[in-house]
């Protein structure tokens, strides 16, 4: 609750400041009409931020829902396609979404987002990422252009409105070899036309092996990191910041309210 309360105080100072800002302009205008509005915008403001601190607003931080265990057995086998994606995607989320690029045939690239990108094995490093198909029943481009070239930038993006569009646009059903970074200005780094300015950092992986999941039309493949791009060549300290997939269809920034470090699986020291 104190990280609550903190963030809204932080906020309502900075509202204030604006306010005050934009008195002085009006005043400098000769806007006097608008003043006594802005006025008692600040005094409102004030008057939350002295409850937030003699404790008079405590409730308003406190969670109105008691935990329930969970006791309901829901069986997927008897959902429709939806209803199990919602359900899964809510429980087993947040998760990183990545903007894959990759190159096609004549060197046309392709953009597309995953969220399915896992880290399984350090040494050798592997990750492993399920791609679906079209609804047309074709695969995936990023699974096409593996297969030809090998080789992949998993963009990791930015926890942002402007990452989140990336993840949208790229996400577009284009037809085989048309170029998804077309749709919207996204400048790449310079000689690394698959990797973009804007991510946070990157992993560059090739093609290892692919695997059919038994019933499924997504393909799961293997992939091994060969480098790591980052800011610096120094180790960030902690999770980055990232975008993540909150649920169905929602992106939102990873989670940065509290950390708590566990070490136990180092075993006795």
């Amino acid at each position: 609750m104190t990280d609550e309360r903190t963030t809204v105080a932080a906020f309502l100072k900075k509202c204030n400041v604006y306010a005050e800002a934009s008195i002085q302009r009006k005043r400098e205008r000769g806007e006097q009409d608008d003043i006594p509005k802005w006025e008692a915008y600040i005094e409102f403001n004030q008057h939350a931020l002295e409850e937030i601190a003699n404790g008079t607003l405590d409730k308003w931080f406190e969670s109105n829902s008691e935990h329930q265990p969970p006791m309901v057995r829901l069986n997927v086998d008897d959902m429709e396609h939806v209803e199990r994606s919602i359900w899964l995607n809510g429980i087993l989320s947040p998760r990183p979404v990545v903007v894959a690029g990759t190159f096609g045939e004549d060197d046309v690239r392709n953009f597309a987002p995953l969220s399915s990108v896992m880290q399984v094995s350090t040494s050798p490093p592997y990750l492993i990422a399920s791609l679906s198909i079209h609804k047309d029943k074709r695969p995936r481009d990023t699974l096409q252009n593996l297969r030809n070239t090998g080789k992949v930038f998993l963009n990791v993006m930015p926890p942002t409105p402007r990452g989140a569009a990336i993840v949208d646009e790229t996400a577009t059903p284009l037809p085989f070899g048309e170029d998804e970074g077309a749709l919207l200005e996204m400048n790449t780094v310079e000689g690394r036309p698959l990797l973009l300015e804007e991510s946070v950092a990157a992993v560059e992986a090739s093609f290892v092996e692919e695997h059919g999941l038994p019933g499924a039309v997504a393909t799961l493949v293997v992939l091994r990191v060969e480098a790591v791009w980052f800011s610096s060549s120094t180790v960030p300290s902690g999770g980055l910041n990232v975008l993540c997939q909150h649920g169905r269809d929602d992106m939102t920034p990873s989670p940065q309210g509290w950390t708590q470090r566990v070490l136990k699986h180092y075993g006795p020291v």
